[in-house]
């Protein structure tokens, strides 16, 4: 097996037995975010048989506030699978996560495929690729990784720890919002509310951003696929019983761990 291979299968078997994170991507030979990108995909096959299809896509470190957590200074994709998509409300089980982190953020559906373009897209270039935005949860399984000493290549491997999403309603009159500037709330029980905006993630620069990703890997998006843009707070680590909900222009995603 190749060093792709192995890596990849190696992160498969600690995703199944939810073994605590280690940053393995040096140990596999792994120097550059185009290997790393290459485990991810092999990864990713070794995930279909039991998590689905893959029916969208997530940007990580969209927003400043996420980079300076994690101390990489650019974005991260993954890939999202049918059985991890949920609806608001929702009742994530807890014991379904080696640690469960939920992040906040925009759920824009592609109305068209999208193949790979000569020209890069811009955030002012999406505006018509889009078919509907929600308010989402992104539900994180780091496996309890020590943030200190996260090396942003495994994270790149590990699929960006995406664990699922839950999808709230489609935000009435989406298309005449300025989408990089709506006030958003996030209320988490015992906590106080915390305010946000939505710019802080760039939605359509994130957007773009996955676009030209995955053109310049050679992959078609295809119609209907969801792409999550990115959190504009930063990840919170629920526990059982928690409520979470998250306000974004009259719409909002909810859930309850359990």
């Amino acid at each position: 097996m190749t060093l792709i291979q192995d890596a990849a299968q190696a992160l498969h078997q600690d995703w199944q037995t939810k073994a605590p994170f280690e940053n393995i991507a040096q140990g596999f030979g792994v120097t550059s975010a185009e290997q790393a990108y290459d485990v991810q995909a092999a990864l990713q096959k070794l995930h279909l048989p039991s998590r689905g299809a893959i029916v969208g896509r997530k940007i990580a470190l969209a927003s400043k506030v996420m980079q300076q957590m994690i101390g990489f200074d650019q974005p991260i994709s993954g890939a999202i699978f049918a059985s991890d998509v949920m609806q608001s409300p929702a009742n994530v089980p807890a014991d379904a996560f080696g640690r469960l982190g939920v992040e906040c953020e925009l759920a824009v559906e592609l109305k068209a495929d999208v193949a790979p373009q000569p020209k890069a897209f811009t955030a002012a270039s999406v505006d018509g690729l889009i078919a509907t935005v929600r308010p989402a949860f992104e539900l994180i399984e780091d496996r309890k990784a020590d943030y200190a000493t996260l090396d942003p290549l495994t994270l790149i491997t590990d699929n960006a720890w995406c664990g699922g999403v839950v999808l709230g309603p489609e935000l009435r009159g989406w298309n005449s919002l300025d989408l990089a500037d709506i006030t958003s709330v996030l209320t988490h029980s015992g906590q106080d509310d915390e305010a946000a905006n939505t710019g802080a993630a760039d939605p359509l620069g994130s957007l773009a951003w996955v676009l030209n990703h995955f053109g310049l890997r050679g992959v078609t998006l295809q119609r209907g696929e969801m792409i999550i843009t990115g959190s504009a707070v930063r990840t919170r680590f629920p526990e059982r019983g928690d409520r979470l909900r998250y306000d974004v222009a009259g719409a909002c995603v909810e859930m309850q761990v359990v």
